[in-house]
């Protein structure tokens, strides 16, 4: 029988996809060592996770290999891995860590997590730090094996999130005669809506304008050294149960990626969509967590929020999409010197923004949401 090559890798649920009509591959001579690697850092979060597993070569069924945990996982200790980082155009190492003035190398440790049931093992060896990132610069992933003495790495640039913006929903409101009582974003305005206050309509979200046919938009400009953007729009709702209790929950409405034209950052990007399209969307996404013992929803704030991708993970997510043609024969993309997989960054942006008590009222009302049992502004559920 013939070898079968098997990435263990998270790259792997994409490109299988693609490589399912062939069960025999050979793309790894006999006694080549290399490495899967799945890292995507981001400065903004508090822990990096990067996933390696084994590349290998063997006899048989490869899917079934890959649900052997010691066949694509290394053992403890077989592994160091670290993060450099450079300037750009330096070659010498700098700062890595916020914080501390004198670390120019972090270690990660690893530990073994239960992943989702799938083609490959649910256990899976990771290495994480908890060191925080700086936002500027580039970080080098440096992979060694400490049995072999093999060597594997990979570089990818870091940026911060975006920034509130000019443009609403995403702006903060200023009052320019009282800037003490200006309320950029929920959790900062002034309970019980705008009559008596300082807080004007213009600072809440309100997509109950008639006709609803109509188009609301969400605008930011792009950050250097980022090519993709991921737009999600997260409702966020409390549900009051027969028993006294309450429980917070949220549904997304996402959106198709953007892309920016350059990586110079201040691009102007946008994307638009139909009022009505939020309640149809909020219909179908509630409706999926039915509850036996609801009495009532109120509806709580917006929160948007921008995922920003570097270009070597929109290369990645390019070249490693299914194929729409019959043709399936594709090219696999790697940044990883030695090894497969992708070591990229992302950024988060998020920002909630409260709701005008006409928008309550229509979220409590309109036709395809009525049957959620929310509640108006007033507290009282629309007959």
């Amino acid at each position: 029988m013939k070898h079968s090559t098997l990435y263990s890798s998270l790259f792997l649920i994409i490109t299988l996809a693609f490589t399912s009509c062939k069960n025999d591959l050979d793309v790894l001579a006999p006694g080549e060592e290399s490495v899967s690697v799945y890292g995507v850092i981001n400065p903004n979060q508090s822990v990096q996770n990067i996933r390696i597993n084994k590349v290998y070569l063997t006899e048989g069924d490869a899917l079934v290999a890959g649900q052997d945990a010691n066949q694509i996982n290394y053992a403890p200790g077989e592994l160091t891995v670290t993060l450099q980082r450079f300037m750009s155009g330096s070659t010498t190492p700098t700062l890595t860590t916020v914080g501390n003035a004198t670390k120019k190398e972090i270690v990660l440790t690893e530990t073994v997590v239960t992943t989702a049931g799938g083609t490959f093992s649910q256990d899976q060896r990771i290495w994480q730090t908890t060191d925080k990132l700086f936002k500027t610069g580039e970080y080098k992933l440096i992979i060694k094996n400490n049995s072999t003495g093999a060597e594997f790495t990979s570089q990818t640039v870091v940026f911060d999130s975006i920034s509130s913006g000019n443009y609403m929903p995403l702006k903060y409101y200023i009052i320019p005669s009282n800037p003490g009582n200006s309320y950029p974003n929920h959790g900062n305005y002034v309970t019980g809506g705008v009559p008596g206050t300082n807080t004007p309509d213009a600072a809440y979200i309100n997509y109950a304008l008639p006709p609803l046919t109509q188009s609301q938009s969400i605008r930011f400009k792009s950050i250097a050294n980022a090519r993709l953007y991921n737009v999600v729009m997260r409702f966020h709702y409390l549900d009051s149960l027969t028993d006294n209790s309450t429980v917070n929950k949220y549904v997304d409405y996402n959106f198709p990626t953007l892309k920016s034209s350059n990586l110079n950052g201040n691009e102007d990007l946008s994307l638009s969509f139909s009022e009505e399209s939020f309640y149809t969307n909020t219909a179908t996404q509630v409706s999926k967590n039915s509850v036996a013992n609801l009495v009532s929803r109120r509806a709580l704030y917006m929160e948007y929020i921008v995922y920003a991708g570097s270009q070597n993970l929109s290369d990645f997510l390019q070249i490693n999409a299914p194929s729409t043609s019959i043709a399936q024969d594709k090219p696999l993309y790697t940044n990883i010197t030695g090894g497969v997989g992708i070591f990229a960054s992302t950024s988060r942006f998020s920002i909630g923004k409260d709701l005008l008590d006409d928008f309550i009222n229509e979220i409590a009302c309109n036709s395809n949401t009525k049957s959620l049992r929310f509640v108006r502004f007033d507290g009282t559920i629309c007959p």
